[in-house]
């Protein structure tokens, strides 16, 4: 015997006597009920519909990420620069350093490209 309630669909193995007994006590509840086809949903699109949702977490995921990339490229700061999170300490016996990178500790002023000064064309009238 198969029967749904809220939404779960049980199957049950049962003797005769023993389904005419379920069918007794839920009879009340039948007459008063809406009847629906027994199979609106059939697995198969259930288990689509999950694997969608699952790609398409999936792909919120890459696009959260792509983005947060994009932003940490334009602004030109890592990431741990952005966070207000402090480093763990490095384990004993491990020497810590710092890399300082020529091309963004040094601020020289920029001289801004001058256009080539061109002569204007000379015509003849001869």
């Amino acid at each position: 015997m198969t029967f749904s309630l809220d939404g779960v669909v049980y199957e049950i193995d049962l003797n005769a006597h023993h389904a005419q007994h379920l069918r007794a006590l839920l009879q009340r509840y039948i007459t008063h009920a809406r009847r629906e086809p027994a199979h609106s949903r059939n697995r198969r699109g259930e288990r689509d519909q999950r694997q969608a949702r699952e790609t398409n977490r999936g792909l919120t995921v890459q696009i959260r990420q792509a983005a947060q990339r994009t932003r940490e490229h334009l602004s030109h700061k890592p990431a741990s620069e952005k966070t207000d999170q402090t480093d763990p300490q490095p384990p004993a016996g491990i020497a810590e350093f710092t890399v300082v990178d020529s091309h963004t500790t040094k601020k020289e002023p920029r001289n801004p490209m001058r256009a080539p000064e061109l002569a204007p064309p000379q015509f003849s009238s001869v």
